[in-house]
């Protein structure tokens, strides 16, 4: 008698549901990312574009955001990774409705887009709050660069640190 192992037949063609909505559970997080950037204001990106019909076609903003956040919240940071989670990643083929968007196109969309970016921040903020997932009484956000020293003669051990703040 022989084995029974399952068919892994890669020949033939995979039976993908055409509908993406099944892809995935509705309690992931693409959908999640998804339904709030639905919530936000996003008109300052739109009024950006042109609406004279001419020049190429670009993304809709909603969904490079979408794929920013999602990609953000998963540690993918850089353009050629988001780039690679295109491929890769079921949650971002969802959101760019299984388009492979390349990452000079992501890099583009952020330089230009940087200080709209930054704004949504604070549209993101208030709706957590808005939804008690965070509490608003004490958030703060510093990017400010500092000069440190960060080599391994600066780390001190705990009985040093007391020694010194005494």
């Amino acid at each position: 008698m022989g084995r029974n192992f399952l068919s892994c037949d890669r020949e033939r063609d995979l039976e993908m549901p055409r509908d993406v909505r099944v892809w995935l559970p509705p309690e992931h997080l693409c959908w999640k990312v998804l339904d709030t950037v639905e919530l936000l204001d996003l008109s300052v990106f739109e009024k950006s574009y042109r609406d004279d019909g001419r020049g190429g076609v670009a993304y809709p903003p909603a969904s490079l955001i979408a794929l920013l956040l999602y990609c953000y919240s998963k540690g993918a940071r850089s353009s050629r990774r988001i780039e690679q989670a295109c491929w890769d990643d079921v949650g971002c083929r969802i959101i760019t409705a299984n388009r492979r968007v390349d990452h000079s196109t992501v890099a583009w969309f952020i330089r230009r887009h940087r200080a709209a970016l930054n704004s949504l921040f604070v549209q993101v903020l208030s709706l957590c709050g808005r939804r008690g997932l965070v509490g608003l009484s004490a958030v703060a956000v510093d990017g400010s660069p500092r000069e440190a020293n960060a080599s391994r003669d600066a780390n001190q051990r705990l009985q040093r640190l007391e020694e010194t703040t005494r």
